[in-house]
């Protein structure tokens, strides 16, 4: 498998990885849209900063989408993620480890929905969007952690798994989104590295645990377990 961190975003060799491991700098859309599009390449786990939480979604690379109701095609750099409910692109701010990220993380419950930008396509919680759509006024990086001990797929499988569920044609298109069980980071990962993980669950899960620990070590120790499982597991 080659791992490759540059190259163009199309006419790769269908074993190539991009990006592997890369941990990028936070940026802006309104400074550094073009600046960015040089940097990210197909397959990688883009991290939205929004308030209190961070959204995840996954680089496809340039798409046909249509802006408008009974609009032409165009094309665009887009994102496919599985869109949480109550995330709203015009949220900025800290991320999941500032003051206030759990009660925001499980906001994520909220039955309140937003319209997913223009442009956006998709089945059940899972949809292709256009990238300035979904990045709004947060800040995004990408963020491919989790390849030193996950091995990432090569980057034309992460684009071709995601296609095959916006078409309705895997389990995951089917699979309602769920802040402790199903969420975004958990999509991202699997897609990226077939392992459905998400550290912001974990980080959640340990305040809840250390609470509960004096008055009931069993139901801490369930809880531990519990958000164990739900934060990474094989799909």
């Amino acid at each position: 498998m080659a791992v490759l961190n540059g190259g163009e975003n199309g006419g790769e060799e269908d074993n190539q990885v991009f990006n592997f491991g890369t941990i990028s700098e936070w940026y802006s859309r309104g400074t550094d849209y073009a600046f960015f599009l040089n940097l990210v390449r197909i397959g990688d786990r883009l991290e939205f900063k929004r308030n209190g939480y961070c959204h995840w979604a996954v680089f496809v690379g340039i798409q046909y989408v249509v802006l408008e109701e009974d609009g032409p095609h165009v094309l665009l750099p887009c994102i496919v993620h599985r869109n949480n409910p109550a995330d709203d692109p015009a949220l900025t701010g800290g991320g999941a480890g500032q003051p206030g990220a759990v009660a925001n993380l499980f906001s994520g419950f909220s039955s309140s929905t937003r319209l997913s930008s223009k442009g956006a396509y998709g089945i059940g919680d899972v949809c292709l969007e256009p990238l300035r759509g979904a990045w709004g006024e947060s800040e995004i990086r990408i963020n491919n952690k989790l390849d030193h001990t996950m091995p990432p797929l090569p980057s034309h499988q992460v684009v071709e798994r995601l296609m095959t569920v916006l078409d309705g044609e895997d389990s995951m298109s089917f699979t309602p989104y769920n802040v402790v069980t199903n969420n975004c980071e958990h999509f991202a990962s699997w897609a990226r590295n077939d392992w459905a993980l998400s550290t912001q669950v974990i980080k959640a899960g340990v305040p809840a645990v250390i609470y509960l620990w004096p008055a009931n070590p069993i139901l801490a120790c369930i809880a531990l377990f519990s958000f164990g499982y739900q934060a990474i597991k094989k799909i």
